[in-house]
């Protein structure tokens, strides 16, 4: 009787794990195409007659300044804030947002957190920080799509979201996470990234603001986004308080955010749809045709793990004349290891689309999401050049419409390049001024040459 049991509870979880595997794997091998009347459906939001006022913004560039600029946002909130982000961790990094958060919970702020449901249990789940943060009775934190294996179709898809919002004010977006890798100066290998900081003009009157404002509280709604209910006061997120404050006073004093950023045209928020399933390419579909109108187009990513329509959709960038650039990681400098090997597999495919290739080897890997169309359009946020950004996460960019940030962040770029090795589409090489490249440990080599034929039929995954 007992063997007859074990045979069966076996047999169970043999078929469960094929079916595990086929929810997985197969769903999202099913791209769809964008219905432009249902995205542009999506973002608009309502505006009285007078329309919106001008939005006024800076580029972060630097991980210390990501930190700073946050701090100030939470200090002069005075009714409620708003963090979204798709990793979350205890660590200096974390506890310095969680810390300036508590503070202004203690003085009446209405504080809402929401986090990538995997990632959050993974790092915050057990932490007495967070548990103390969200027990709080003016904190409320919620985790987007946490894994569930009775639906286990669900599990590919994340919230891949950053951003704070400041009462109806202010807020900072892009592709940093809240950890130690993107905010202060706490390792020493870090990723370099870039934020949007928007100032409104007249708060609640901005466009991006209202739409940013809007999307939250549709993926706050969501029934996947399920509430955070473990309660704990074992945390000492007072005492880092006072740490804080004395470790960084720059940031705790009156800022004049008009002085600190730039007037702009106009800027837009462009998103994914936010529900866990396969989405419409909303995104990629709005930033290709960008560059269609373009004569250049500049573009970071860390790295490129494209599609049949990914592909054919640069190669019709370039056919009609528009000069592009995209610079990535190189392969010995990359943290992502499926990128990396992804690109040794596909670096054929990706010459053939014309682009030209520019391959990074600074002193840090950039994680920054960027694509400068002329002198005046610059997206900037979380979306890479991958099929995971492009149909399974959700993800946000900013459409800027502003020739000084556009100026700013091509100057960036250019210096960028001389520590790159260019690749030019018909495969010829041209190493920049400063570009070195480092002596790579066999055992590093031999993980790529395994990784470049596990990944082949998952690349839709990664």
């Amino acid at each position: 009787m007992v063997k007859r049991i074990i045979k069966y509870v076996g047999l169970a979880v043999f078929f469960y794990l094929i079916y595990l595997a086929v929810c997985l794997l197969v769903p999202p091998l099913f791209h769809k195409t964008t219905d432009a009347a249902a995205r542009e459906a999506f973002h608009t939001v309502k505006t009285d007659e007078e329309g919106f006022a001008k939005e006024r913004a800076r580029s972060v560039d630097t991980n210390l300044d990501a930190l700073l600029w946050r701090l100030r946002l939470v200090e002069e909130a005075q009714e409620s804030l708003v963090l979204t982000t798709f990793d979350f961790r205890d660590e200096s990094g974390g506890q310095d947002m969680m810390a300036a958060l508590w503070n202004a919970a203690n003085r009446g702020v209405k504080v809402q957190i929401l986090v990538d449901g995997i990632n959050a249990g993974l790092f915050l789940s057990g932490s007495d920080n967070f548990r103390q943060l969200a027990s709080h009775e003016n904190v409320e934190a919620r985790f987007y799509n946490p894994i569930n294996f009775l639906t286990p179709w669900k599990i590919n898809y994340r919230m891949h979201d950053k951003y704070l919002i400041a009462d109806n004010w202010g807020y900072i977006l892009g592709g940093r996470n809240t950890d130690n890798r993107f905010l202060g100066c706490y390792e020493e290998f870090y990723n370099e990234d870039r934020d949007i900081l928007v100032y409104e003009t007249v708060p609640g009157k901005g466009e991006s603001l209202c739409q940013l404002q809007n999307y939250f509280e549709r993926i706050w709604n969501l029934p996947d986004s399920r509430i955070f209910r473990k309660k704990g006061k074992g945390g000492n997120l007072e005492a880092h308080y006072q740490q804080l404050k004395q470790r960084y006073p720059e940031a705790f004093t009156p800022t004049d955010w008009e002085l600190e950023t730039t007037e702009t045209n106009r800027i837009e928020l462009c998103t994914n749809s936010i529900e866990p399933k396969n989405k419409e390419p909303w995104i990629w579909d709005r930033m290709i045709e960008e560059m269609k109108q373009a004569s250049d187009v500049q573009v970071q990513t860390p790295y490129i793990i494209s599609s049949k329509k990914m592909y054919q959709d640069l190669k019709a960038v370039t056919d009609s004349g528009v000069s592009t650039e995209i610079l990535i990681n190189a392969v010995e400098n990359g943290t992502n290891p499926f990128g990396c090997t992804d690109y040794l597999n596909q670096k054929k495919k990706i010459r053939d689309t014309g682009v030209h290739i520019y391959e990074y080897l600074g002193k840090q890997a950039q994680h920054t999401k960027t694509v400068l169309a002329d002198d005046r359009i610059s997206i900037v946020g979380s979306c890479n050049f991958d099929m995971r950004s492009v149909y399974l996460d959700t993800e946000l960019m900013l459409v800027i419409d502003s020739p000084e940030i556009n100026a700013q962040l091509r100057k960036q770029i250019g210096q960028m390049k001389e520590s790159c090795r260019h690749m030019h589409p018909d495969g010829a090489l041209q190493d920049g001024s400063q570009y070195q490249i480092p002596p790579q440990e066999w055992q590093k080599k031999l993980i790529y040459s395994v990784l470049r034929v596990i990944i082949i039929p998952i690349r839709h995954l990664l």
